[in-house]
């Protein structure tokens, strides 16, 4: 009987434990299985990271390369998605642009474009005939291919090639059939580890600061070329340092001497910030003649900037001294005195040129420019009323300027519709009078 009771009391006290245990075993499963969700859910979390960090390793090379990439301005190329081949990734992009200029004055140069000259398209505008004559052109449209190689000795390797139609006025096309005109190389470069090696806009120029026109970099006095060269660029205080050695050259119009025994050193210093893009460049060129054997160091400086003002707009500015030659204004002035070179001298002929533009926003999608630029010989000439064509001809003006007004809608990223009026005015050497150009442009920029 005492045996009975004991056993039943054993029995009671382990229920009464199992019972009183079931509650710590309750918790102590749900912390197991909550360990084992919380590591579950970690390395899910852990292979998801390894898959975006992969994703983005091998979208990284998807974006074509540009110098200067801004999509403010119309004529650098887009951003664009990529297909990637092995280790490298390859990107296509550019924009067919269809053009209609009606003009009044002008150099009478057939469908193409004269150095330091607006854009005509019509013969028939030429300076003694001021009837409005009409011209359609999509000469510039561009084409271009970027690529992306992952470590390449250690670092990026990016390639850039651009091509576009817009050929030089010896190639002027078959306006009565075909309207055909060859590709021409605008830029081929590649860059690695901070280098860059092959042909394009040059380092004396900023292209932050190029005000938006239709009429693709035709102002009077902005600093616009492309050419081969080798350049290196590295982080500075603010911004970057650029220093480069480019393709040297001198002549005027379609003479190029292509005698010249160093290259041309160009650097820029530019600071980017919430307060706006701030550059100060500078050029070094040693200006040769053969036939004479004389020659003459030479440079030129130049300050530009692009400033935030209300919302969205913004004021460009660009100022330019010195020997600037076929730097500024697409070859506005030759790089030397003509007529001193003529005489058996090389002399450095000295300008200068200023441009200023303010981009106005009317709406999300809606904008206008207004941009004024000006330049002028600054030196001494030796010959200064030589007649036009006779040798030691300097040129047949020796002051430009020229004025743009436009409204532009950006109905989409990829399509922008504009209207342009333009006025030029050529001050005379010979006879110290002015010659006038005017021209209106519409334009349909459509990019791929």
């Amino acid at each position: 009987m005492t045996i009975r009771n004991a056993s039943f009391s054993a029995r009671l006290l382990t229920r009464a434990i199992a019972l009183a245990g079931l509650p710590l075993m309750a918790v102590m499963s749900t912390a197991t299985f909550a360990q084992d969700s919380q590591s579950a859910q970690s390395d899910e979390v852990e292979q998801l990271r390894q898959r975006v960090d992969q994703l983005e390793k091998t979208l990284k090379g998807a974006v074509a390369s540009a110098p200067e990439l801004n999509e403010d301005n119309p004529y650098i190329l887009r951003e664009g998605d990529g297909l990637k081949i092995g280790e490298t990734t390859i990107s296509f992009g550019g924009f067919i642009k269809a053009d209609v200029i009606t003009g009044s004055g002008g150099d009478g140069t057939l469908n193409t474009y004269s150095v330091g000259l607006p854009r005509t398209f019509a013969k028939a505008a030429a300076s003694d005939n001021n009837s409005w004559k009409t011209g359609f052109s999509a000469r510039e449209s561009r084409l271009s291919i970027g690529t992306e190689t992952d470590d390449v000795a250690g670092h990026d390797l990016r390639t850039y090639l651009e091509m576009d139609f817009n050929q030089a006025i010896d190639a002027p096309g078959n306006e009565v059939v075909s309207n055909s005109y060859a590709p021409r190389l605008r830029q081929a470069y590649g860059n690695w580890n901070g280098w860059d090696f092959g042909q394009t806009y040059t380092t004396f120029t900023d292209l932050a600061a190029l005000p938006e026109i239709l009429n693709q970099g035709k102002m009077a006095a902005f600093i616009y070329t492309t050419q081969p060269m080798i350049r290196y660029s590295m982080a500075a205080p603010g911004g970057k340092f650029m220093v480069a050695l480019e393709n040297p050259e001198d002549g005027y119009g379609s003479n190029s001497y292509d005698d010249q025994s160093y290259p041309d050193l160009t650097a820029r210093y530019q600071i980017r910030g919430k307060y706006g893009f701030y550059s100060v460049a500078g050029v070094l060129r040693n200006l040769e003649d053969d036939a004479s054997d004389d020659e003459q160091l030479a440079g030129a400086v130049s300050l530009s900037a692009r400033i935030p003002t209300i919302g969205r707009d913004d004021l460009r500015m660009q100022y330019s001294y010195g020997a600037l030659g076929r730097y500024m204004g697409l070859f506005t002035y030759p790089d030397v005195d003509l007529a001193a070179q003529g005489g058996g001298e090389v002399k450095a002929l000295k300008s200068y040129g200023a441009t200023v533009a303010y981009r106005h926003y009317w709406s999300a999608t809606w904008r206008s420019n207004l941009v004024g630029s000006h330049t002028e010989i600054v030196s001494d000439l030796t010959n200064p009323v030589a007649t036009p064509g006779a040798n030691g001809t300097l040129s047949y003006f020796d002051t430009s300027t020229s004025v743009h007004a436009n409204l532009i809608w950006q109905a989409n990223r990829k399509l922008q519709l504009g209207l342009e009026y333009a006025y030029w005015d050529f001050g005379n050497i010979a006879d110290g009078g002015s010659s006038q150009y005017e021209q209106v442009m519409a334009s349909a920029k459509m990019s791929f």
